[in-house]
Protein backbone atom coordinates (compact mmCIF):
# COMPACT_ATOMS: atom_id res chain seq x y z
CA UNK A 1 0.00 0.00 0.00
CA UNK A 2 1.52 3.50 -0.82
CA UNK A 3 1.73 5.65 2.04
CA UNK A 4 0.17 9.23 2.01
CA UNK A 5 2.69 12.07 1.51
CA UNK A 6 2.38 14.39 4.72
CA UNK A 7 1.20 17.79 1.87
CA UNK A 8 -1.80 15.96 0.95
CA UNK A 9 -3.50 16.60 4.09
CA UNK A 10 -2.27 19.67 4.55
CA UNK A 11 -4.27 20.90 1.57
CA UNK A 12 -7.05 19.21 3.15
CA UNK A 13 -6.76 20.28 6.40
CA UNK A 14 -6.50 23.84 4.52
CA UNK A 15 -10.11 23.23 3.48
CA UNK A 16 -11.41 22.04 6.41
CA UNK A 17 -9.92 24.76 8.84
CA UNK A 18 -11.34 27.46 6.44
CA UNK A 19 -15.02 25.84 7.00
CA UNK A 20 -14.36 25.26 10.78
CA UNK A 21 -13.10 29.01 10.97
CA UNK A 22 -16.14 30.29 9.18
CA UNK A 23 -18.64 28.24 11.38
CA UNK A 24 -17.10 29.24 14.66
CA UNK A 25 -15.96 32.57 14.04
CA UNK A 26 -16.83 34.21 16.53
CA UNK A 27 -15.24 31.53 19.14
CA UNK A 28 -12.13 31.67 16.63
CA UNK A 29 -11.71 36.09 17.62
CA UNK A 30 -11.88 35.42 21.45
CA UNK A 31 -9.59 32.62 21.16
CA UNK A 32 -7.16 34.93 19.48
CA UNK A 33 -7.65 37.74 21.46
CA UNK A 34 -7.32 35.87 24.70
CA UNK A 35 -4.11 34.05 23.88
CA UNK A 36 -2.64 37.57 22.22
CA UNK A 37 -3.38 39.14 25.83
CA UNK A 38 -2.14 35.85 27.79
CA UNK A 39 0.76 35.59 25.37
CA UNK A 40 2.27 39.17 26.37
CA UNK A 41 4.48 38.68 29.20
CA UNK A 42 6.16 36.27 26.66
CA UNK A 43 6.99 33.54 29.42
CA UNK A 44 3.75 32.60 29.54
CA UNK A 45 3.38 31.72 25.66
CA UNK A 46 3.16 28.26 26.59
CA UNK A 47 0.81 27.98 28.90
CA UNK A 48 -1.72 30.71 26.07
CA UNK A 49 -1.23 27.99 23.37
CA UNK A 50 -2.26 25.16 25.28
CA UNK A 51 -5.16 27.08 26.39
CA UNK A 52 -6.11 28.09 22.81
CA UNK A 53 -5.47 24.35 21.59
CA UNK A 54 -7.76 23.31 24.16
CA UNK A 55 -10.27 25.86 23.00
CA UNK A 56 -10.00 24.31 19.97
CA UNK A 57 -10.58 20.71 20.85
CA UNK A 58 -14.20 21.87 22.60
CA UNK A 59 -15.19 23.59 19.82
CA UNK A 60 -14.50 20.05 17.80
CA UNK A 61 -16.46 17.96 20.14
CA UNK A 62 -19.55 16.39 18.94
CA UNK A 63 -22.49 18.62 20.28
CA UNK A 64 -20.56 21.19 22.31
CA UNK A 65 -21.87 24.63 21.37
CA UNK A 66 -19.02 27.49 22.33
CA UNK A 67 -16.01 27.51 24.67
CA UNK A 68 -15.45 24.95 27.16
CA UNK A 69 -14.12 27.49 29.42
CA UNK A 70 -14.16 25.37 32.47
CA UNK A 71 -11.90 22.77 30.47
CA UNK A 72 -9.78 25.44 29.05
CA UNK A 73 -9.37 26.86 32.99
CA UNK A 74 -8.55 23.70 34.58
CA UNK A 75 -6.20 22.11 31.98
CA UNK A 76 -4.04 25.76 31.46
CA UNK A 77 -4.28 24.79 35.64
CA UNK A 78 -2.85 22.01 35.69
CA UNK A 79 -0.36 21.85 32.70
CA UNK A 80 0.72 25.68 33.36
CA UNK A 81 4.37 24.96 34.72
CA UNK A 82 5.18 22.25 32.48
CA UNK A 83 4.01 24.26 29.03
CA UNK A 84 5.89 27.54 30.55
CA UNK A 85 9.07 25.53 30.05
CA UNK A 86 8.34 24.09 27.37
CA UNK A 87 7.15 27.04 25.50
CA UNK A 88 10.36 28.79 26.74
CA UNK A 89 13.02 26.20 25.02
CA UNK A 90 12.31 27.54 21.54
CA UNK A 91 12.51 31.32 22.39
CA UNK A 92 15.57 30.43 24.44
CA UNK A 93 16.95 29.06 21.14
CA UNK A 94 16.68 31.84 19.23
CA UNK A 95 17.86 34.25 21.81
CA UNK A 96 21.03 32.85 22.46
CA UNK A 97 21.36 32.48 18.10
CA UNK A 98 20.39 36.33 17.67
CA UNK A 99 23.58 36.64 20.24
CA UNK A 100 25.12 34.88 18.15
CA UNK A 101 24.52 36.81 14.99
CA UNK A 102 25.07 39.48 16.57
CA UNK A 103 28.51 38.62 17.85
CA UNK A 104 29.59 37.72 14.41
CA UNK A 105 28.60 40.75 12.84
CA UNK A 106 30.64 42.65 15.22
CA UNK A 107 33.70 40.30 15.20
CA UNK A 108 33.76 38.26 12.03
CA UNK A 109 34.61 35.07 14.13
CA UNK A 110 33.16 32.00 12.23
CA UNK A 111 33.08 30.34 15.24
CA UNK A 112 30.01 32.65 16.37
CA UNK A 113 28.66 32.14 13.10
CA UNK A 114 28.25 28.82 13.06
CA UNK A 115 26.80 28.48 17.10
CA UNK A 116 24.42 31.05 15.39
CA UNK A 117 23.11 28.58 12.78
CA UNK A 118 23.16 25.65 14.76
CA UNK A 119 21.14 27.53 17.55
CA UNK A 120 19.09 29.28 14.92
CA UNK A 121 17.83 25.51 13.59
CA UNK A 122 17.49 24.49 17.25
CA UNK A 123 15.08 26.52 17.90
CA UNK A 124 12.97 26.35 14.46
CA UNK A 125 13.04 22.11 15.26
CA UNK A 126 12.15 22.82 19.10
CA UNK A 127 8.94 24.73 17.43
CA UNK A 128 8.21 22.28 14.95
CA UNK A 129 8.42 19.97 18.23
CA UNK A 130 6.36 22.40 20.52
CA UNK A 131 3.24 22.28 18.55
CA UNK A 132 2.13 18.60 18.78
CA UNK A 133 3.44 18.68 22.19
CA UNK A 134 1.71 21.61 23.29
CA UNK A 135 -1.19 20.00 21.82
CA UNK A 136 -0.67 16.74 23.96
CA UNK A 137 -0.71 18.47 27.20
CA UNK A 138 -3.89 20.27 25.94
CA UNK A 139 -5.33 16.54 25.09
CA UNK A 140 -4.33 15.84 28.95
CA UNK A 141 -1.63 13.81 28.15
CA UNK A 142 1.57 13.87 30.74
CA UNK A 143 4.61 15.30 29.87
CA UNK A 144 6.36 13.01 29.32
CA UNK A 145 4.24 10.83 27.06
CA UNK A 146 3.41 14.88 25.53
CA UNK A 147 7.07 15.16 24.81
CA UNK A 148 7.64 12.11 23.01
CA UNK A 149 4.51 11.98 21.49
CA UNK A 150 5.48 15.51 19.74
CA UNK A 151 9.13 14.30 18.81
CA UNK A 152 8.11 11.51 17.62
CA UNK A 153 5.60 12.98 14.94
CA UNK A 154 7.80 15.62 14.11
CA UNK A 155 10.23 12.67 13.25
CA UNK A 156 8.02 10.83 11.10
CA UNK A 157 6.19 14.21 9.32
CA UNK A 158 9.30 16.00 8.76
CA UNK A 159 8.04 17.63 5.84
CA UNK A 160 4.47 17.93 7.06
CA UNK A 161 6.00 19.69 10.32
CA UNK A 162 8.08 21.65 8.08
CA UNK A 163 5.21 22.61 6.11
CA UNK A 164 2.71 23.27 9.13
CA UNK A 165 5.47 25.76 10.33
CA UNK A 166 6.08 27.61 7.01
CA UNK A 167 1.82 28.21 6.47
CA UNK A 168 1.84 29.37 10.41
CA UNK A 169 4.64 31.88 9.59
CA UNK A 170 2.89 32.76 6.49
CA UNK A 171 -0.45 33.79 8.60
CA UNK A 172 1.38 35.31 11.01
CA UNK A 173 3.00 37.50 8.43
CA UNK A 174 -0.49 38.00 6.43
CA UNK A 175 -2.25 38.60 10.13
CA UNK A 176 0.42 41.14 11.04
CA UNK A 177 0.03 43.15 7.64
CA UNK A 178 -3.14 43.58 8.19
CA UNK A 179 -2.53 44.89 12.03
CA UNK A 180 -5.58 44.42 14.10
CA UNK A 181 -6.03 40.60 12.93
CA UNK A 182 -3.20 39.38 14.44
CA UNK A 183 -4.71 39.64 17.67
CA UNK A 184 -8.18 38.48 16.25
CA UNK A 185 -7.93 36.01 14.09
CA UNK A 186 -3.86 34.73 14.01
CA UNK A 187 -4.11 32.28 16.90
CA UNK A 188 -7.41 30.96 16.25
CA UNK A 189 -7.01 30.38 13.04
CA UNK A 190 -3.48 28.57 13.04
CA UNK A 191 -4.36 26.50 16.38
CA UNK A 192 -7.58 25.17 14.40
CA UNK A 193 -4.99 24.37 11.82
CA UNK A 194 -2.33 22.88 13.75
CA UNK A 195 -5.26 20.81 15.37
CA UNK A 196 -6.68 19.64 12.38
CA UNK A 197 -3.67 18.77 10.31
CA UNK A 198 -1.80 16.57 13.39
CA UNK A 199 -5.37 15.21 13.95
CA UNK A 200 -5.89 13.86 10.02
CA UNK A 201 -2.08 12.41 9.76
CA UNK A 202 -2.04 10.49 13.04
CA UNK A 203 -6.09 9.48 11.67
CA UNK A 204 -4.15 8.30 8.10
CA UNK A 205 -1.33 6.80 9.94
CA UNK A 206 -3.78 4.76 12.15
CA UNK A 207 -5.75 3.48 9.27
CA UNK A 208 -2.73 2.41 7.39
CA UNK A 209 -1.78 0.79 10.05
CA UNK A 210 -4.87 -1.05 10.67
CA UNK A 211 -4.69 -1.85 6.73
CA UNK A 212 -1.15 -3.41 7.14
CA UNK A 213 -2.49 -5.52 10.09
CA UNK A 214 -5.31 -6.43 8.76
CA UNK A 215 -3.15 -7.95 5.23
Amino acid sequence: MTRPTDLDPMYASLERTGRFVWANLTSIVWISVGWFLASLPIVTLGPATVGAYRAVLSLREDGHVGIDRTAVLETVRRQFVHATLLGLVPLALLAIAANYALAYLVSGTVLAGLFALCCAYAGLYAWLVSMPTLLGLAEDKTVGTALKDGLLWTARHAVGAVALGVVTGALLVVTSLLTVAVALLFAGIAFALHVEFISSVAEQEAQGTTVVTER
